[in-house]
């Protein structure tokens, strides 16, 4: 546990960083405070942890299982008469517990997690107001809707403004005053326009109208008209809905109960990576016997089954998805890691078996 909880800050801090950046640029330079951007950022964070705890318990198993070899240590426990399946225990409570927790993220913490950004990000996108407010630039705060201020005076005041409007149908509107001031509260903000020019034009009948005004009010708020009215999705379902899907969940998503029950099977079958991939570490160095040199042979060999299992979840994948009743075939990688380690272990059995037997034919033939 000691080398996975370090091996886990490590690469979760790289991967959390690698897609703090990112985001980082995209709210801050939208005008968000560092308190929304901390905010949704730490959201990531279990979809984060899930998707390397199979690479940190495999490398942790790595680690202590060089350890082993490197200071003689399974050379002490082979000749006290530890078997490899015994030697094998640890490694499996220590697949467990990791699997255990990994299941808990993939069930119940990443669905949470997703629900909960997903609301986030439409509360900020709904902050127009905010993301308006850029001197110089031209924003889309929603579709068919272009934005432009010339730029922000000290006084809170914005100048120069164009907005152009081509919600309605069949007609565009665009709006252009010298000078406007943002008007916000609870859950509204509206923008007060001072000496400026409405033109519409009627594409129907080929019609252009033309209004100057004094003062005008717009209301920003209805250009996020509709933005919290999002279909289902099925990530959006708990493992056991997606098993067994209703019409009403088919109609909603307008998925296939193949791709319901596709992502029911994938969050059964992500734990089972971080139970497997240690399991293969530990055989896999199981193999070599004790040399000076190390066993960076076996660690290769290890560290490139993992990676054959990992390229081969992808075509099956895709088979599961597009094929009713063949979504058992995500198990598949797991099902040959298992097997590859219980076939190590076996020969690893059989090795040390058989060297017994020729310690005790070279005693008996010298006594």
């Amino acid at each position: 546990m000691g080398p996975f909880a370090i091996f886990s800050l490590i690469l979760i801090g790289i991967y959390w960083v690698a897609r703090a950046i990112g985001l980082f640029d995209t709210l801050i330079g939208d005008g968000q405070s560092i308190g929304v951007f901390v905010g949704i950022i730490t959201l990531f964070l279990p979809q984060v942890v899930a998707i390397v705890l199979p690479v940190v318990s495999f490398a942790a198993a790595i680690y202590v299982s060089n350890r082993l070899h490197s200071e003689s240590e399974m050379v002490i426990f082979q000749a006290a008469g530890f078997t490899p399946y015994r030697l094998a225990r640890p490694f499996l409570v220590f697949g467990l517990l990791v699997a255990t927790l990994a299941s808990a993220l993939s069930h119940y913490l990443v669905p949470a997690s997703i629900a909960r950004l997903e609301q986030r990000q439409r509360e900020v996108s709904q902050d127009v107001a905010t993301r308006l407010i850029v001197g110089g630039k031209f924003v889309h705060p929603s579709q068919d809707v272009t934005f432009f201020v010339r730029k922000v005076s000290k006084d809170g005041s914005l100048v120069d403004i164009f907005l152009f409007d081509q919600r309605p149908d069949q007609r565009d509107i665009t709006y252009t005053a010298h000078k406007a001031v943002l008007l916000k509260s609870d859950d509204n903000a509206r923008l007060v326009m001072f000496d400026g020019l409405i033109q519409t034009f009627d594409a129907k009948n080929l019609l252009l109208t033309k209004i100057q005004f004094d003062q005008f009010v717009f209301d920003i708020g209805s250009l996020a008209t509709g933005s919290d009215a999002r279909p289902p999705k099925i990530r959006d379902y708990s493992t056991l809905a997606s098993l067994f899907p209703t019409p009403k969940m088919l109609k909603d998503t307008s998925a296939s109960a193949a791709q319901f029950r596709l992502q029911a099977f994938l969050r059964l079958e992500q734990p089972l990576q971080s139970l497997v991939y240690p399991l293969i570490a530990m055989a896999v160095l199981m193999l070599g016997n004790f040399s000076r040199f190390g066993v960076f042979r076996q660690i290769m060999g290890a560290i490139a089954l993992v990676v054959t299992l990992s390229i081969l979840a992808v075509p099956l994948r895709d088979v599961a998805a597009n094929r009713s009743g063949l979504q058992w075939v995500v198990f598949i990688p797991d099902i040959l890691g298992l097997l590859a380690v219980y076939v190590m272990l076996r020969r690893s059995a059989g090795r040390k078996t058989a060297r017994a037997r020729d310690i005790g034919l070279a005693v008996g033939a010298a006594t």
